[in-house]
């Protein structure tokens, strides 16, 4: 009862690992997956590096000083390539060429992310990494020469070892088109890291524990559906749905307010997309769609309407929107990832 009560609790405050169905992950699901990325193969240069800074036989302040400096560079190194993504993603989303696209390579990089973690192929076999090590090898001989600052370099250039795992969270991250969130995205996965480095002396009595594996398959599943919704995002902007629990609707439409010959429907963009998503007009009446942009700093921000021709990047504030419904249907909207959706049901 008090385990029901405890995971009750921890569901309202989001503080379970989880996504929506529009494939939106949890903070707390990013920390899991850098977990369990510090304790692949990933880690083992980094781990190396690790210990090659510390004294190993004792603990001293300057070993402290440097594991503290060695995970600070990750964390602030790793935020600065997210918030890179974040303004890459935000410029792709914004052309209707590359958004697609950029859609179809989230999915692809997270099914094979999810297929890794359950252990049924490896990433590391498939994404190639060879440009990245020999940077990170040239930088590395670098940084040694300035022993004081080492530990924190050292730390900061990890960012640029062959890892399967950062590169999928990364292109995920590049997916957000917002800087802030992809930053957040990519510090959470760092941090997630942090724990099996200080404690990396004992990671592998964690892994030895016979409910390791079990929990590695749980998240492989979880990160593989949050690939395969990407994948269904990418075909629902072909006009094709292939995800039985998306919500194009909420079931609840919200009819159009008519003033001097005019229809007028209300949207606003928020963080989790479209609010209002569902409207219903009346056909050969002009309609006058308002949207007010309050949150314009992810895939939301671009308005993709295929069936009106229309493409539209959302800026905060008011702006507005005018067309003839001129037949009866559904006009389909979504982002220009596809990840949020909405419809105007067009009626006699």
């Amino acid at each position: 009862m008090i385990f029901l009560f405890l995971f009750l609790i921890a569901k309202e405050t989001d503080l379970l690992p989880s996504f929506d169905f529009t494939g939106n992950l949890n903070y707390l699901t990013i920390f899991a997956i850098g977990l369990v990325a510090s304790t692949s193969t990933c880690m083992a240069t980094s781990g190396a590096l690790y210990l090659s800074l510390i004294n190993k036989s004792q603990i001293t302040n300057s070993n402290l000083s440097k594991a503290v400096l060695f995970n600070a560079g990750r964390i602030i190194s790793y935020g600065f390539f997210g918030l890179l993504a974040g303004f890459v993603g935000q410029a792709l989303i914004t052309n209707s060429g590359f958004g697609p696209f950029l859609t179809l390579l989230a999915a692809i990089f997270m099914i094979l992310l999810g297929l890794d973690m359950a252990k049924i192929i490896s990433i590391g076999k498939i994404i190639p990494s060879s440009l990245n090590k020999s940077i990170f090898l040239r930088l590395e001989d670098k940084i040694k020469m300035y022993p004081n600052k080492a530990p924190f370099f050292l730390g900061a250039i990890t960012y640029l070892l062959p890892c399967g795992f950062t590169q999928a969270v990364q292109v995920y991250a590049l997916g957000q088109g917002s800087p802030i969130q992809s930053a957040i995205t990519m510090i959470v996965f760092a941090l997630g890291t942090v724990p099996a480095l200080l404690l990396i002396g004992s990671m592998s009595s964690l892994t030895a524990n016979k409910f390791y594996p079990y929990f590695l398959k749980v998240m492989g599943v979880l990160v593989f559906v949050v690939g395969f919704i990407y994948f269904s995002n990418f075909t629902s902007l072909y006009g094709i749905n292939i995800n039985p629990f998306s919500k194009d609707t909420p079931g609840v439409s919200n009819s159009a307010t008519i003033k001097n010959g005019t229809q007028t429907i209300e949207m606003r963009v928020v963080t989790s997309g479209y609010l209002p998503n569902y409207f219903t007009v009346k056909k050969d009446v002009p309609v006058k769609w308002v949207i007010n942009g309050e949150n314009v700093f992810g895939c939301q921000a671009y308005l993709v309407v295929p069936k009106l021709g229309i493409q539209k990047t959302i800026v905060a504030g008011e702006q507005t929107i005018d067309f003839t419904p001129t037949e009866t249907g559904f006009i389909n909207f979504s982002c220009g990832m596809g990840m949020y959706r909405g419809r105007i049901e067009v009626i006699n």
